[in-house]
């Protein structure tokens, strides 16, 4: 079987084929690559060379509107947030555990959750998608159903021991909004620890 070389032409023509074929205009998921193709050579060469994000914005062209989308938005506003605060902050490439790494030493997972009713009062569910984080604290925006932002908590992870937080307006974790000062108190923390 011969290797193929994927220059950035030949995934434009695979991607725009794909595209065709789907009757779409947007730049196609990993699962309808593979649908159209019948391999994973195309979303590899995609993955090591910047990744879906990179590759569509390279291209012109629109992402299928998703929650990863939602929470790459969100990555990008607590990042702006964060810097507009003085916080040095590195955004981490999707083979990390967290998603930002602040002062260079507080590891960040940001997560976005749209309120739903419940029983006659709104609700936020946030996937933290483990009970053992992997980060130092987790931003969570909490957005209206209108998607306006509605409040943003930073909880510090070792606080939170479960999968799933449920979140409504009278909730215990509001004690933990806007509290950008623990970013902070960790890095202080975290820097006397570096020898």
């Amino acid at each position: 079987m011969e290797r193929i070389t994927w220059t950035d032409e030949l995934i434009e023509s695979q991607i725009r084929f794909v595209m065709s074929a789907l009757g779409i205009e947007r730049m196609p998921s990993n699962s309808e690559i593979i649908a159209v193709l019948g391999n994973t050579a195309l979303t590899n060469a995609v993955r090591r060379r910047g990744g879906f994000y990179k590759r569509a914005a390279l291209l012109g062209i629109p992402l299928k509107d998703s929650g990863t989308k939602t929470g790459d938005v969100y990555e990008l506003y607590a990042m702006a947030t964060m810097t507009s605060k003085g916080f040095p902050v590195k955004r981490m490439s999707v083979r990390y555990p967290f998603d930002l790494l602040v002062n260079k030493c507080v590891k960040v997972d940001v997560k976005a959750s749209t309120a739903y009713m419940n029983q006659k009062s709104l609700v936020n569910t946030v996937r933290l998608g483990k009970v053992f984080a992997t980060c130092d604290i987790y931003i969570i925006y909490l957005l209206h159903p209108s998607g306006e932002l509605d409040r943003t908590l930073i909880i510090p992870s070792h606080l939170v021991k479960q999968e799933y937080l449920n979140i409504g307006k009278d909730s215990k974790y509001n004690i933990y909004q806007d509290r950008w000062d623990y970013l902070t108190e960790y890095g202080r923390f975290m820097q006397e620890l570096i020898v």
